[in-house]
C-alpha cells in the first residue's frame, strides 16, 4: 500500500499518528520514562517507539486539530459510528459539530474512527465554519 493509500480512508484522511501529535504530549511521555528509571527508560523506549507509529486516539486527534485552529474541544461524546464535539470559538461562543457513520459500511474499529475524523475535518467542519464567521 502506498502512503497516499495509507493515510486516507474512502477518499478521507486518516488521525494522525502518536508521533505527530504535539511536542507537550511527547515531552510528557519521556518525562514518564526518566521517572521509571534507566529500565524504565529502555523499555518506555521500545514500546514509545511503537506506540508512536500507531493513530492518535479520536478525541485527543480532534483535540488537537480543533486547537491548532484556535478553537478549544470543550465536550466530546462518543457513540460506536458517531460522535459529536462542542467546542468554543469566542469568549462566550460555542458550536457543536458531529461526524456519523452511513449504515452499512463495514468498517474495524480503528478504521471506523479514521472515518469519522476524517469526515469531521474534510465534511463537517468546513460547512460549519463559515455560518461561525457570518455569526460572530
Amino acid at each position: 500500500m502506498n502512503s497516499s493509500q495509507e493515510d486516507t480512508i474512502l477518499g478521507l484522511p486518516r488521525r494522525p499518528r502518536i508521533a505527530d501529535a504535539s511536542a507537550s504530549t511527547i515531552l510528557w511521555a519521556i518525562a514518564g520514562g526518566l521517572i521509571a528509571g534507566p529500565v524504565g527508560v529502555l523499555v518506555g523506549g521500545a514500546a514509545g517507539n511503537a506506540l508512536a507509529n500507531q493513530r492518535q486516539p479520536l478525541e485527543m486527534a480532534i483535540r488537537e486539530y480543533f486547537a491548532k485552529r484556535g478553537l478549544e474541544l470543550i465536550f466530546y461524546y462518543p457513540a460506536p459510528r458517531a460522535f459529536k464535539a462542542t467546542f468554543r470559538y469566542g469568549a462566550n461562543a460555542y458550536w457543536t459539530v458531529e461526524s456519523v457513520m452511513p449504515d452499512g459500511l463495514p468498517l474495524s474499529s480503528e478504521d471506523s474512527a479514521d472515518w469519522l475524523y476524517g469526515n469531521l475535518i474534510q465534511n463537517e467542519l468546513p460547512q460549519v465554519l463559515p455560518r461561525i464567521q457570518r455569526a460572530s
